[in-house]
Formats: C-alpha cells, sequence, structure tokens
C-alpha cells in the first residue's frame, strides 16, 4: 500500500459492539409509499451504528421545513460528518431544495474524478474510483440547482479538458479521450442524451462505451481511414485505460433505462437518487461567488494530491471483518431474489457491482475526511467507514427499485389497456357486446406467441402482472377453472 506520509488518529462515527447478522437487512422491492420514503426503523435495523429518530416529524429532519418530509431513504448520517462532504452539503442546502441526498450525488462524481487514476482500489486488478450517479425526479424540480455547485466547484479545481458534455459518436469521443483519458461528465438535463442512446445507431453504440468508461478499460479504435491521418500509416489507434465519472439527472420516464441495449449494465453502475417534492423552501438562494465556495474547492482540491493503492491491509482488523459479513448478506440477498421479472432481474444486477460500490465509497469518505484533517491517513478504511457506505449503497438501490417500480406500473398499465383493445377489437362486429371470455390457452396463442422478440409481451408478464392488473381494475375475473382448462372474463365499456 502507498500513502502519503501523514499521522493517523482514530474518530469513530459510530459505537457499536457487533457486526449485523446475515440477513437482518429488510430488502425487497419497490417502497409502497408514493414519496418513496423507506421507514426509519428498517433502516435503523439494516446498518451498525446508524440511529434515526422513528418519526418522519419535519421537527427531527435537519434538511426540511415545515411541510416538507425527508423522502430520500439515503440516512441523513451516511456521510462523514467530519468531511468536505458535510461541509459541501451544508453550503448547498442554501441553493438547493432537493432532498441531502441529492445534493451530494453529484460531487462524490467530482470526488471520483480528483482521485483517478493516481489513487486505485487493489481488488483482483487496479480498479479505478469512478463513480456513475442518477438524479431522478419529476419535470420540473430544479434539478439543476444541485448540480451547479458542484460544476462550480469542478470548474475551479479541472481544466476545461477533464470536463465532456453532451452527445457524441463514438469515434468522436475517442478523439476526446485521446487527448485527456481520465474524463468528469454532469448532465443535469439527461432526457435528451439518454433518449439518443434510445433511438439512434451512434447512441446504442456510445451508451455501450460507457460501461468499459466506468471500468476503466483500454480503449482501441482500428479504421482504415485512420490509415491517412497517421505517421506511421497504421490504421489502429489505443488508449492504455480511459475512464469517466459520471452524474446524471432526468425525469421517471426514461430513469429505469429500460430501452437502452446497455441498460441492464448502466443500472448496475449507477447509484440512484430519487425525489419526488422539495426538502425545504429557500426564497433567495445563496451566491456561487463567495469565499465559502473558493474555501470549498481549495478542500476538494487536495484530493488531487493523493497517489496510492487501497488494497487488502488498508482494512483495519474489524473492518475486513464487517467486509465479508457485507459480501454475505449481499450474496444472501442474491439467492434470495428468484429473477423472474425485469425488476428481478435489475435488482440482482445492481447487487452483483454493490460491494465494490461499497469499498469506493467507503475510500472516498476517508478521501474527504483526510481532505479537510490531513492528520488522518487517508488510505486506512475502518469498519465505520464500511457501515456507513453500505447504508448509502443499500439505499441507492431501494431507490432504484422505486424508479424501477414506478416505470413498471407505467408500463403494466399501458400494456394492459393495449390488451383490453385488442380484446374489444376481437369482437366488432356484435353492437353492445360488452365482455368476453378466452381460455387460458387462447390468450397465450393470441397475446404471446412470440416471447423471444424483443419488446414482446411473455407468459410470465402476461399472467404475473398483466392480468392480475386487470383483475384488480374490475375489468378481468377468473370465470372458470377445470383441471388444467382456465378460463377468464373480460368486460369493457
Amino acid at each position: 500500500m502507498n500513502s502519503n506520509d501523514t499521522n493517523h488518529s482514530g474518530g469513530d462515527f459510530f459505537h457499536t459492539n457487533d457486526l449485523r447478522a446475515p440477513g437482518d437487512h429488510p430488502f425487497g422491492g419497490p417502497p409502497a409509499q408514493p414519496s418513496c420514503a423507506v421507514s426509519a426503523a428498517n433502516l435503523t435495523n439494516s446498518t451498525p451504528g446508524y440511529s434515526q429518530a422513528t418519526s418522519h416529524d419535519d421537527e427531527n429532519s435537519t434538511n426540511s421545513t415545515p411541510g416538507h418530509s425527508r423522502e430520500h431513504p439515503i440516512p441523513e448520517d451516511s456521510i462523514p460528518e467530519d468531511s468536505i462532504l458535510a461541509d459541501y452539503r451544508n453550503f448547498v442546502r442554501g441553493v438547493s431544495e432537493l432532498p441531502d441526498a441529492l445534493i451530494i450525488a453529484p460531487i462524490l462524481a467530482l470526488c471520483g474524478k480528483l482521485l483517478t487514476p493516481h489513487v486505485t482500489l487493489d481488488f483482483g486488478s487496479q480498479k479505478p474510483l469512478t463513480m456513475y450517479n442518477f438524479i431522478a425526479t419529476p419535470a420540473g424540480l430544479r434539478k439543476s440547482t444541485t448540480f451547479a455547485p458542484a460544476d462550480k466547484i469542478a470548474r475551479k479545481i479541472l481544466m476545461s479538458d477533464d470536463l465532456i458534455a453532451g452527445n457524441a459518436s463514438d469515434s468522436a469521443l475517442f478523439d476526446t479521450f485521446e487527448n485527456q483519458p481520465h474524463r468528469l461528465q454532469f448532465e443535469d438535463e439527461g432526457n435528451t442524451i439518454l433518449r439518443s442512446w434510445e433511438t439512434s445507431a451512434y447512441g446504442r453504440e456510445v451508451s455501450a462505451r460507457y460501461l468499459r468508461l466506468y471500468d476503466g478499460s483500454p480503449w482501441n479504435q482500428n479504421f482504415r481511414r485512420e490509415c491517412k491521418s497517421s505517421e506511421d500509416g497504421k490504421a489502429e489507434r489505443s488508449i492504455p485505460q480511459a475512464t469517466l465519472s459520471l452524474c446524471i439527472g432526468s425525469t421517471f420516464g426514461v430513469a429505469r433505462l429500460s430501452q437502452l441495449e446497455a441498460g441492464s449494465g448502466l443500472r448496475r453502475r449507477f447509484g440512484f437518487y430519487v425525489a419526488t417534492k422539495q426538502a425545504r423552501d429557500i426564497w433567495w438562494p445563496e451566491s456561487l461567488e463567495n469565499a465559502e465556495l473558493d474555501r470549498l474547492a481549495d478542500l476538494f482540491q487536495n484530493l488531487t494530491h493523493l497517489k496510492g493503492s487501497v488494497g487488502k491491509a488498508s482494512l483495519t482488523r474489524d473492518a475486513m471483518q464487517y467486509w465479508i459479513m457485507l459480501q454475505t448478506r449481499n450474496r444472501q440477498r442474491c439467492m434470495s431474489i428468484p429473477g423472474y421479472t425485469n425488476g428481478d432481474e435489475s435488482l440482482l444486477s445492481s447487487l452483483n457491482e454493490s460491494p465494490m460500490r461499497c469499498l469506493k465509497l467507503a475510500v472516498i469518505f476517508q478521501a474527504c475526511r483526510w481532505a479537510k484533517d490531513d492528520s488522518l491517513k487517508p488510505f486506512i478504511i475502518s469498519d465505520d467507514m464500511l457501515a456507513m457506505a453500505e447504508a448509502h449503497q443499500d439505499s441507492c438501490l431501494d431507490a432504484m427499485m422505486y424508479v424501477e417500480g414506478v416505470g413498471r406500473r407505467c408500463l403494466v398499465s399501458d400494456t394492459a389497456e393495449w390488451l383490453m383493445v385488442q380484446i374489444s377489437g376481437d369482437h366488432p362486429t356484435n353492437p353492445g357486446q360488452s365482455r368476453a371470455s378466452y381460455t387460458k390457452t387462447e390468450l397465450s396463442r393470441r397475446f404471446a406467441a412470440n416471447p423471444g422478440r424483443p419488446g414482446a409481451l411473455t407468459i410470465s408478464r402476461l399472467y404475473g402482472e398483466i392480468i392480475p392488473h386487470l383483475i384488480e381494475q374490475g375489468r378481468c375475473k377468473l370465470l372458470s377453472k377445470k383441471g388444467k382448462l382456465v378460463t377468464y372474463e373480460f368486460t369493457w365499456e
């Protein structure tokens, strides 16, 4: 392990004598509450040392004014209070009306960029500390106010060549990264770029490229046209390692990434942050042209001075025990999920990346503590930092499942309407007819005959989601069941 020659002083954030037992973290589907709040009791039981008031009284929330509850499930103490992250959050509370968790999302991406490539994780190979974060809100919630302070700090620290924005083809993106292979991207209006990834050929290619930029993979191009511009006449160009840290904001409609060919891989890499309403009222925001922002920029610039690798030896004995328990919990969650639905698959995919993201967060948290107090050792990871990182990441998974649930409900509703239009259209010659019966076999042959076709209705979706949705609405009922012969009756106006 390499590190700056600094001293370490103990500074525990949590006071706990035991590790969480495997399986005691409640983890399931999307939250039932429409505001995507997660009960404080559940969160309190999920991570050792974490405590929060069990009521949602606004008086107990540090980031709300009367009438607005803290709705994002990330615990308020899931960033170290003796770090520059807390200083940044406190400042941005005077600028953005969004919840604290959404305030932190862009600055975490900036921290990933500032530490990359000079600080790495030695975990099987040297992995970069790249961070992908996704902010999802309804339209009009002013996501830009939570991006602006982080963007301002980034521009004070970084060169213009370190930043990218907007759409580009894969070859144009290569040219950009060939000049500077380690970049940062903020997209507060991400709907446009995400739609282009869905609908254009070059967009689909670029979205797949973002998977490798997160991983810090080598990048090679080999086109005939490169021979003309190459001094040695060779067509191949290469970048040994290209990385990107990214924070993107969008509305719920595109946040599921379900229409992207690379959607599953991107969901796995993103940490999701969700809000459906503001957390506080700001009648006159703080200026971003002041001494406090300059002070914060100087503190975050300290991260660029770190050089080293965080490996197994960087974890304290208690942290290693916690890391083993964390992975055990994660694997048990994976085994408990059947994987039958798209939502299950999204959760399984994200759980596979979750331990590595916890490690990245823990390293960033400790580095941000050191940036404020250089008497600490920046590369010594305690169980407290891992516990804090796990609480943060678990809540990002909860937010992802909320996004999945919102999108899934919309998709189920739309598909159910389409099914009813098809069924009523099967009987246009009988004026006044408003009901029809179909056997399960007839329904399967009529509406789920091509399950392998992209976007086609499958048997599991038809009987696991669509039919139950129509039954709940009173537009379908189980008419009879005689052995294997099952008959449904549909009604329409």
